[in-house]
């Protein structure tokens, strides 16, 4: 049943014409220039940024979140260092096949040792998922502390360990289907260089190609389906969960003092903001990618490239939402730019006596 539907679903797309693709639809070397330009001024921005958060959350937060801070540090660890990954490796897709490279650190990293390369991003991105679902998790019991279920989360020993076996579970549901699915670099150049002569040159150039064969076209809508399937119930697991927490603190709001009803809702909306920021700078260029790759158009090689740079925009995204939403550290850079205001304005006022005065002399002899 599920087969015929998705073979019913992939009769809606036009068949893709891999031999009509020519080189110069794949490659885009001033492009390809500009996006590594990109990623290496964003790494440095993102690095300054996360450097900077650290220190804030750590030091500036209130006694409130004394242990929430240290939640709000693992996630956006776990996002910096996707960040960072991709941008030091900086991909490059060749779509619409399913195939790209390394412009950045495993550019001259060949044979089938190329894997790694998507293997070490799927553990940031589950790492990057982890953190925020925890965090969430956090929240929740912090919103009900007279439950039986936060009882059992005081626990540190038994909070520490589920943490663990969640997350070497998620490792080994995602992490070794796919680093068992991935094409061996080998018989990748061998299958497609023998059916798309064009694609010789791209191998030669590019010793860090890794991929898939153009013969998995034929699971495309269903990935595509799961893939659209799985941003659809994030987005409405997430709203549900939004008004389900706050269903919980209203019920609870007797038992918890003003403070603390505002500082769960603030932290709670900066966290929900943050997922919002997540499905719309992660999940929503590479589905609009997949999916566009169904078509073949010619120009989606290039439109992939765009859509990766706004990708890395989402560590930048992340320490903007909680700098401004949560108070205490809005309070705190308010407080940096009004010292470096007064320090300005002091040496503009400073300049204008010290010209008068020179004036007033000159005047006098």
């Amino acid at each position: 049943m599920i087969s015929s539907f998705l073979n019913g679903v992939n009769s809606l797309f036009p068949t893709v014409n891999y031999s009509s693709i020519t080189f110069d639809d794949l490659e885009s070397p001033r492009l390809v220039a500009a996006y590594v330009v990109f990623w290496d001024v964003s790494l440095v921005l993102t690095t300054i940024f996360f450097s900077f958060m650290l220190y804030m959350i750590i030091t500036k937060s209130p006694r409130e979140m004394s242990d929430y801070k240290w939640y709000l540090v693992h996630q956006l660890t776990w996002s910096y260092l996707f960040d960072l990954y991709v941008g030091l490796w900086k991909p490059v897709p060749l779509w619409p096949f399913y195939i790209g490279y390394s412009a950045g650190i495993f550019s001259n990293v060949g044979g089938n040792s190329v894997t790694i390369q998507l293997l070490i991003v799927v553990v940031n991105a589950i790492g990057m998922g982890f953190g925020v679902c925890i965090s969430i998790l956090h929240r929740y019991m912090q919103g009900s502390p007279f439950s039986f279920m936060y009882k059992l989360y005081s626990y540190l020993w038994f909070r520490f360990s589920a943490y663990v076996l969640a997350f070497v579970v998620l490792l080994g549901l995602l992490f070794l289907p796919l680093s068992l699915s991935f094409s061996l670099q080998t018989e990748l150049e061998v299958s497609l260089t023998s059916k798309y002569p064009e694609l010789v040159r791209i191998f030669e150039l590019h010793p860090s190609m890794f991929g898939y064969d153009t013969d998995i076209v034929e699971y495309s809508v269903g990935y595509a389906f799961l893939i659209v399937s799985v941003l659809l119930v994030v987005i409405i697991v997430t709203i549900i969960l939004y008004f389900n927490f706050a269903r919980i603190l209203k019920r609870n709001k007797t038992h918890l003092s003003s403070g603390t009803y505002k500082l769960q809702v603030m932290l709670f909306r900066t966290l929900f903001i943050q997922m919002l920021l997540a499905g719309v700078l992660l999940f929503l260029p590479i589905t609009l990618c997949f999916i566009l790759t169904l078509f073949g158009f010619r120009w989606i090689s290039s439109f992939t490239l765009l859509a990766i740079s706004f990708l890395g925009t989402h560590a930048i995204a992340d320490f903007v939402v909680l700098c401004y939403f949560v108070r205490a550290y809005r309070t705190y850079i308010q407080g940096l730019f009004r010292k470096m205001w007064q320090k300005l304005n002091g040496t503009v006022i400073e300049k204008p006596q010290l010209f008068v005065s020179c004036s007033s002399v000159v005047l006098k002899h």
